[in-house]
């Protein structure tokens, strides 16, 4: 892998020193004590509501090497209504031909990065809004690490209930919460503890995406999960930093982020059938197959025991379970409305397993990829 220059001399001159020891060939991107040019790449997707602060918090970067900022949308897209009357030379527009069928942001930030010129690339959503600071820690954190990527996760950019559940909800929680900086490895990929990045939020040595592009037949949900594996098996550093964070604009309504766990639960379905043996691919797996079995279980167990007479047992459990999970979430979020996090939790995590399990059992191949995974 290669390396990138720092922003300070000193940090820069011990990079060349390590890098002209490097037998892998890495050469050097920017001279001692120069700062990197930075290509940023934005898929969009009728984000006229929020891609104006979006590209406004990109142009005012304290990083004053940001050389682009390359947006690629559907032609006619309506984002580019709220970009009309910006004339910073740096924002750069690509209008790409939709794809019927498919869901294509893995497809658009592929098209981005293929024209971006930067020695540095980075990756942001249309609804993301980064701090001013982002690239320049960013770039320092890279340099730091000798090259690879460097991932931040993302906080709510407005107070609402449903923002706050986002951030703070334990049960099936989703978004990318990063409390402690860790490695992003092949081998603790989507292991507890160890979430994998997402592309909403990541900055990169040029090197890692040429030799890791972005899957344009990629055409739905986890396909953030679905090139970082890609990256991480291939050996490059991926280091996940706490605080790196950009304010987000989360899910509005319920019946938003039921729809956003289907997409998930359909991407990761393929995710399971292209990458069998990665860690996260087998947790999902293990999931799909014994939650279900799980819930029967109680259910028929519940409904032997009020035949049997014995129905004060499950009775008695069940609230008790229930307060369980309210007390967790409310001792989290801090909040008494962490009791509805609680039932909202439950409510999206039966959504995304109901779906993922029964989208896997009409799979021939993962009935055979389960059974020589437990029995060969």
């Amino acid at each position: 892998m290669s390396a990138i220059g720092m922003t300070s001399g000193d940090s820069a001159s011990a990079l060349a020193a390590d890098v002209a020891g490097n037998s892998t060939g890495a050469t050097l991107l920017a001279p001692p004590g120069a700062m990197p040019d930075v290509s940023v790449v934005i898929p969009v997707k009728n984000s006229q509501r929020t891609i104006r602060p979006v590209i406004d918090a990109l142009l005012a970067q304290d990083y004053p090497a940001l050389s682009e900022v390359i947006v690629v949308g559907d032609v006619g897209d309506q984002t580019w209504q709220a970009l009309e009357n910006l004339t910073d030379p740096r924002l750069m527009i690509i209008e790409h031909e939709e794809i019927p069928g498919k869901r294509e942001p893995a497809i658009k930030r592929d098209v981005g990065l293929q024209k971006a010129k930067g020695q540095v690339l980075a990756l942001a959503d249309s609804d993301i809004i980064m701090d001013p600071d982002w690239l320049s820690r960013s770039v320092d954190l890279l340099a730091d690490h000798g090259g690879g990527v460097v991932c931040g996760g993302m906080r709510a950019v407005e107070a609402s209930f449903w923002s706050r559940f986002v951030d703070d909800n334990v049960v099936a929680a989703k978004t990318p919460r990063v409390t402690r900086s860790y490695d992003v490895t092949a081998a603790n990929f989507g292991k507890r503890g160890h979430k994998p990045p997402i592309t909403a939020n990541a900055v990169m040595d040029r090197s890692v995406y040429d030799d890791c592009s972005m899957d344009d037949n990629w055409g739905f949900g986890y396909e953030d999960y679905e090139w970082f594996w890609r990256v991480a098996t291939a050996g490059h550093l991926i280091f996940y930093a706490a605080g790196l964070t950009g304010a987000h604009h989360h899910r509005r309504r319920f019946r938003d982020l039921i729809r956003e766990y289907k997409y998930s639960a359909n991407g990761c379905v393929h995710f399971v059938r292209a990458y069998p043996d990665c860690p996260l691919a087998r947790k999902r797996r293990l999931q799909a197959v014994l939650l279900p079995l799980a819930g029967v279980a109680v259910v028929l167990g519940a409904a032997a025991a009020v035949v049997t007479g014995q129905w004060v047992v499950p009775l008695a459990a069940v609230p008790v379970l229930a307060a369980g999970v309210a007390a967790r979430e409310v001792i989290r979020a801090r909040r008494l409305e962490g009791v509805g996090y609680a039932v909202a939790g439950v409510a999206l995590g039966v959504v995304f397993v109901f779906t993922l399990s029964w989208r896997l059992a009409r799979s021939s191949r993962f009935v055979r990829t389960w059974y020589h995974s437990r029995f060969s």
